[in-house]
């Protein structure tokens, strides 16, 4: 067995789930692995803090797709099967032809797909096994952020969204039908694949770990009275979970009771930067190197998640570091060993999140037992190890053709 792994920019950042997951699963990978780049968008400096050379016998970085005009025929798809094709046909065959190469010259048998975007390109590869990681279900996301939002979208936008919606349809219903093994990163990932597909039982889900830096022995409670919360800030559901627990939990219900807000993430969007700027009760840090020291002071990670699907990465962390969580359900929803009241809060409404949060600040007993709870969890389902063992099965299961996920 020789694998090839195609991933859809360099994997160097720890602030990247997309970088991480690539890098742990390849860890677990149970045969010599090669590694292929295609960026899909402009490479930008950034915090490095991963390295993955040694996992690859060889990595190749083909050329970007970003630069150059797209072609106006992209708009008459109705699908996103053939997109990169489309847009631009001169950089997909190149990239098409340099993969088959590639196939050829290392004697590949399975090729390793991390993300839908690069698909179109892995189902040209022929007499291969094909595994595509979907990660997160673009349709999930899609249908939630048009369902509900703080910010909807209107007019020209909203017809954009809901054609884009339509098209992460039919090439997500079509994933199973493509690929040998599709795997995705949740329970309502998979089912939201299964749904467009008609079938069920034709999606495996494999869940990100946690790394071991956040699995040490539980530190002290943090004492500050306030919250924490972290990520990257650029992500859409990311930015409306502060705005909502902003506007509509911590000003009404929190602010004049003192609690503090300490946000931990790049990209902050200007209304949070201009708001932190006057407001005392707000710390906005930025990019930090160390995220243990960053939020070890403060007691509560908040994670009012209403929009994305995925697994929320920062609560496996802030369960690893002892910071208790209170959290929306959506937030949590790809846990499904999480219990309220055993390994964290769970509210709905704008008053019960506050509600839960000035519970967990008054009360250290419980603080005390949602830590230890949440800790064992994350030890017991979410170390990397044992994240990456059910990694490695999917091709002992495939080679052995005891089991088959998909076509």
């Amino acid at each position: 067995m020789r694998i090839l792994v195609m991933a859809s920019r360099r994997i160097a950042s720890r602030q990247s789930g997309y970088d991480l997951r690539v890098a742990h699963l390849c860890a677990h990978l149970p045969a010599e692995a090669h590694l292929a780049v295609i960026p899909l968008e402009d490479e930008t400096d950034g915090p490095v803090g991963i390295t993955v050379d040694p996992l690859f016998a060889s990595i190749e970085v083909l050329t970007a797709f970003p630069p150059g005009r797209e072609r106006a025929r992209r708009y008459l798809r109705t699908s996103n099967d053939h997109y990169m094709q489309l847009s631009r046909p001169g950089r997909f065959a190149a990239a098409r032809d340099r993969l088959r190469e590639i196939v050829t010259e290392k004697e590949i048998t399975h090729v390793v797909v991390f993300g839908v975007a690069l698909a179109e390109l892995a189902v040209t590869l022929e007499g291969v096994t094909t595994v595509l990681d979907v990660c997160d279900s673009g349709v999930l996301t899609s249908e939630r952020a048009l369902s509900g939002s703080a910010h909807p979208s209107h007019g020209v936008q909203l017809w954009k969204d809901r054609l884009a919606l339509r098209r992460k349809k039919a090439t997500e219903g079509s994933l199973p039908d493509r690929f040998d093994v599709v795997v995705t990163i949740s329970e309502p990932d998979t089912r939201a694949i299964e749904r467009l597909h008609g079938s069920r039982g034709v999606v495996r889900t494999i869940p990100n770990g946690v790394d071991d830096a956040f699995l040490a022995p539980l530190p002290e409670p943090g004492t500050r009275h306030g919250v924490v919360f972290w990520g990257n800030l650029g992500f859409a559901p990311n930015r409306d979970a502060l705005w909502f627990f902003l506007n509509e939990i911590w000003e009404p219900h929190l602010r004049d009771a003192g609690v503090e807000l300490c946000v931990v993430g790049p990209n902050a969007p200007s209304w949070l930067a201009e708001l932190a700027a006057h407001e005392p009760l707000i710390v906005l840090t930025g990019y930090v190197e160390d995220l243990r020291s960053a939020v070890a002071p403060y007691p509560v990670m908040i994670n009012p998640m209403r929009t994305g699907s995925g697994l929320k990465n920062k609560v496996l962390e802030a369960f690893g570091m002892g910071v208790v969580v209170v959290s929306t359900r959506l937030g949590v929803e790809a846990i499904p060993e999480v219990r309220d009241g055993a390994s964290l809060m769970t509210a709905e409404g704008p008053g019960a999140f506050a509600d839960a949060i000035r519970t967990v600040l008054k009360d250290p007993e419980l603080a005390a037992e949602l830590r230890a709870g949440a800790h064992r969890l994350v030890e017991e389902h979410y170390r990397w190890d044992a994240v990456g063992r059910q990694w490695a099965d999917l091709f002992a299961a495939e080679s052995s053709g005891t089991e088959r996920a998909g076509r």
